[in-house]
């Protein structure tokens, strides 16, 4: 079983399996997008809602847009306007809390963060860090 489990992880992580959806948000009238989203040496243009979110993302927002992202253990992730924010480590594994795991950067911007599942299973494994200090929780 364990093995299984560790299989399915790798591949995961291979094929680069959604962990979140952009779910609401003001697009910037004049980009006409929501947000740029960098992707290993890709740089997508968010133009709908329901764009799937995946680890190692870099989301950035414009001068006149705002998202609200949702990732797969109910964690809401809000970043305003001129805000660059990036999933560095990211699992979640409903049958074992333990190894669930959070990493999140925001290198310039606002944001507000509820968290899921792993804030209250795991809330040591949830970080996040910003230009000048990392912001963990507890309890």
């Amino acid at each position: 079983m364990r093995f299984i489990i560790i299989l399915f992880t790798i591949l995961s992580s291979i094929y680069g399996s959604s962990i979140g959806t952009i779910t609401s948000g003001k697009m910037d009238r004049f980009e006409h997008a929501y947000a740029l989203v960098t992707r290993g040496d890709k740089v997508i243009t968010v133009e709908n809602l329901g764009f799937k979110i995946k680890k190692n993302d870099t989301i950035k927002t414009f001068r006149k847009s705002k998202l609200k992202i949702t990732l797969k253990d109910n964690t809401v992730i809000k970043i305003g306007k001129k805000t660059t924010l990036k999933i560095e480590k990211y699992l979640y594994d409903v049958n074992n809390g333990s190894n669930n795991i959070a990493n999140l950067k925001v290198e310039n911007g606002t944001f507000q963060i509820k968290t899921g599942k792993i804030g209250s299973s795991s809330p040591r494994n949830f970080k996040i860090k910003t230009k000048f200090s990392t912001i963990g929780l507890r309890g």
